[in-house]
């Protein structure tokens, strides 16, 4: 005798691509280091560091409590540094969760994780060492949904450290204020400076030239670059990435600097991928993103130290 019927079937099969996409997000779970040269801020400085701070993670994950750097053994950072390095520059990178803490034990992976705090710190670190030298790193941001606020509020509350590029995969606003009402800090946070916006605030909206943008959307007088690349709207066939053929969360809005102009700014909207997939290694996304870091690069390697790479004014914050 067959079953009868479901009711509310396509709002059935909604629910379950839904909580399938979240699933993939977290995959795998387990955390392993990943090809590229890690920070050693004990050691001579590298050409570029690059700082990559993972989204959100899904059911079952508990987040943020059990957030953690997904991108490092996705293999995300490698692509990107492979990218760098593979036009003769010197790479270190380090990756962080979406958690406002310097530390906490994810339950996700069973080890503890460097978050936002951990961030800060480092950066405030290499402020003192290798930024304060005669031939300081580029420092290149790496964010992938949630991910994407952390870098954009990280070149907010840090005006006077200048970023050679920014990578936005995908940012979401998406559970942000409910995550930072959850964040359970173990001890006080070393951020941000008196008179800057607290972590909370950072997806809110403000108005710029171009009009009333979230936080993830505005690019910062230091930022030199910023690669954006945006999921798919409409549904469409998979790349080798994999995913959904249906796209369940992706951004909107372009970038834009806070005169409104788009100065350094490049999007790009990958019409086979969902917002998970655009972070793997196999994706358009990271292909893109992957060429014309390199081409970037190429450039740095003509510069003298602290030139900017097109050679235009960095906007200024009106």
């Amino acid at each position: 005798m067959p079953w009868p019927a479901l009711p509310f079937r396509p709002f059935l099969s909604a629910a379950v691509l839904t909580s399938a996409a979240l699933l993939c997000g977290c995959a795998p779970l387990s955390w392993r280091p990943g090809a590229s040269p890690a920070l050693n801020l004990n050691a001579a400085a590298p050409d570029v560091v690059l700082l990559s701070v993972s989204g959100r993670c899904g059911p079952p994950c508990a987040a943020p409590r059990d957030d953690w750097d997904s991108l490092t053994p996705r293999g995300t950072v490698d692509a990107v540094a492979d990218a760098l390095a593979a036009t003769g520059l010197s790479v270190q990178v380090a990756g962080y969760a979406s958690n406002a803490n310097e530390t906490f034990f994810s339950r996700q992976v069973l080890a503890f994780q460097p978050g936002f705090g951990a961030l800060v710190r480092d950066l405030n670190r290499l402020k003192s060492t290798w930024l304060a030298g005669p031939n300081p790193p580029r420092l290149v941001l790496l964010g992938h949904s949630q991910g994407v606020i952390w870098t954009h509020y990280l070149t907010h509350i840090f005006p006077d450290v200048r970023f050679a590029l920014l990578i936005d995969l995908d940012g979401s606003c998406t559970f942000w204020t409910a995550d930072r009402a959850t964040d359970r800090p173990t001890a006080p946070l070393n951020y941000p400076a008196a008179g800057l916006p607290k972590p909370a605030q950072a997806c809110d909206n403000l108005a710029t030239s171009a009009g009333t943008l979230r936080g993830k959307d505005v690019v910062w007088p230091n930022v030199e670059r910023n690669l954006e690349v945006q999921s798919k709207r409409l549904p469409a066939r998979t790349s080798p990435a994999g995913g959904l053929p249906i796209n369940y969360l992706f951004d909107l809005t372009r970038n834009a600097r806070p005169d409104g102009s788009r100065t350094g700014i490049e999007t790009f909207v990958s019409v086979r991928e969902d917002h998970s997939a655009i972070s793997s290694p196999r994706s358009d996304a990271l292909r893109w993103v992957s060429e014309h870091a390199a081409q970037l690069a190429l450039g740095w390697k003509l510069q003298q130290p602290g030139e900017y790479q097109t050679g235009d004014p960095v906007p200024s914050t009106p």
